[in-house]
């Protein structure tokens, strides 16, 4: 006979550990009184000696849960993450996703915007926004969608009510909207609802629930940098758009925990990247998931176009690999995955995917070697000829490109611009970019031409000359310059 100590309590586990021995000393009492009746001492002693092993087998267990449920307890105390669920937050989230919310929440200037944007905002009815806009879909509508929520909620042990919404859009995309008391309301387009299947929306709808778990709606980038566009730095914009990129490798995870199969998380995401919903192309996991990791390789070289990684679904490539490796992890097991054959511990998985990451991130600026010196120097430049292009830069703007380079750069930079004409600025441009297309790769330039771009668009609007002076930025890189209308303007289908 199995015995199982569990429980969500200590005294739901000291219940259980009570009614294994009960059990267990009931069931070898009647084999004891046989043997005696049989005169069967041997076999009398043999239970009484079974006896003493199986109890303190079930007071190892016991002591083992029990400490496990304290140091959960005391994890979740001091844990950003507090909503209510039977899933480990703490373990699931992506260690990028979480050391930027942390960051955040130490950051003066961003909580500042957050506390200003929630003083003009204030609660926001979303509910009644969607009513006016779209289609509410009730059980008897839609029972196929109530049934996944359903499901959703009791795999990740939530109480909330959900409640769905569509809205007609050839796009596939769905949202989630902040939650109100215990009501949480998502909104799924037309096509995505005509075209995933059950186990894809499935896919869908937790990742979408993944983000009200990770509180990812505190801190909306574009809401925060046009509330506080006079104070928040270029240097924020980059941290927040970072942030919000892995903030969706954390909502895949809880998605992949509520459809239980990588299978269709896979074909959710060939779905969203091909469009392709029918069996014109066939659908082969293996050389889906081979295609994005060896897109790693393709993007290092200098050779690479621009359009091949940005002219559509940028996140697709990452999300899929860092989902590929998330399910073969130990922590996936631990999660209660379906991984029995874990090849990645928990360090490996988490480093494997910020090296994926990283391909999106401007690290180059944290550079302190002589090539990183010209970067920060072309950036500054860079970053004030975007500022002059409405024909006035002001101590907000300079407070801003400060926030992005080293104080030496930033003080030989203003140094060098006092009196200095615009054309003069721009030859030292022309002159940087010679030496970074020698030390840069093509995905280096890329990203530098992205960062500036978020500058241009951190105050909410993008001036027409600003985007001159970006597509200048790329010809002296030798960047085709329909990259910064990709950057800018890209329509693409997601996941939000």
């Amino acid at each position: 006979m199995e015995f199982v100590i569990s429980g969500e309590t200590e005294e739901a586990l000291a219940e259980s550990l009570s009614k294994c021995i009960e059990t267990l000393n009931a069931d070898l009492q009647q084999q004891l009184m046989q043997a005696n009746e049989a005169g069967d001492y041997e076999r009398a002693n043999e239970i009484g000696a079974q006896q003493q092993e199986k109890t303190q087998e079930l007071m190892d267990e016991y002591t083992s849960k029990l400490q496990r449920l304290q140091e959960l307890v005391e994890k979740k105390s001091t844990s950003p993450y507090q909503f209510p669920c039977k899933i480990d937050l703490d373990l699931t989230v992506y260690d990028g996703d979480r050391d930027s919310y942390l960051e955040f929440e130490g950051d003066p200037d961003i909580c500042k915007a957050r506390e200003e944007y929630n003083e003009k905002v204030g609660v926001y009815n979303s509910r009644k926004n969607l009513l006016k806009s779209s289609l509410r879909l009730t059980p008897a509508i839609a029972p196929n969608v109530y049934e996944i929520g359903k499901q959703v909620k009791e795999t990740l042990g939530i109480e909330a009510n959900l409640e769905f919404y569509v809205y007609q859009n050839d796009r596939f995309n769905a949202s989630v909207y902040p939650p109100r008391e215990n009501d949480i309301y998502i909104m799924l387009t037309s096509s995505i609802l005509e075209k995933f299947t059950d186990d894809e929306l499935t896919f869908v709808i937790g990742h979408e629930l993944g983000h009200t778990l990770f509180n990812h709606h505190k801190y909306n980038a574009n809401a925060l940098l046009d509330i506080g566009q006079s104070y928040l730095s270029p240097l924020h914009a980059v941290k927040l758009f970072s942030w919000g990129r892995s903030a969706e490798i954390s909502a895949d995870r809880v998605g992949l925990l509520c459809c239980k199969s990588f299978v269709s998380a896979a074909k959710a995401f060939f779905k969203l990247s091909s469009g392709v919903t029918t069996d014109t192309l066939a659908f082969k996991l293996d050389e889906y998931v081979k295609q994005f990791s060896d897109l790693s390789a393709e993007m290092a070289q200098d050779s690479v176009s621009p359009e091949d990684w940005y002219s559509s679904h940028p996140f697709s490539p990452l999300r899929i690999k860092a989902l590929d490796i998330f399910n073969r992890s130990k922590t996936f097991q631990d999660l209660g995955g379906q991984c029995e054959n874990w090849e990645l511990t928990e360090e490996e998985m988490e480093n494997e995917i910020a090296q994926f990451m990283s391909l999106m991130d401007p690290s180059y600026l944290n550079d302190d070697n002589e090539v990183g010196e010209k970067i920060h120097r072309f950036m500054f430049l860079s970053g004030y000829l975007i500022s002059l292009a409405d024909g006035n830069v002001d101590e907000s703007e300079l407070h801003a490109l400060g926030k992005i380079v080293s104080p030496e750069v930033f003080k030989t930079c203003m140094d060098f611009i006092k009196d200095k004409p615009e054309e003069e600025i721009r030859n030292e441009v022309i002159a940087g970019a010679e030496t970074l297309n020698i030390h840069l790769s093509v995905m280096q330039k890329l990203n530098l031409i992205r960062d500036l771009s978020i500058i241009a668009s951190a105050d909410g609007e993008i001036h027409q000359g600003e985007v001159h002076v970006l597509y200048n930025v790329c010809h002296v890189l030798k960047i085709q310059p329909e990259f910064v209308d990709q950057v800018l303007h890209g329509n693409r289908s997601t996941l939000d």
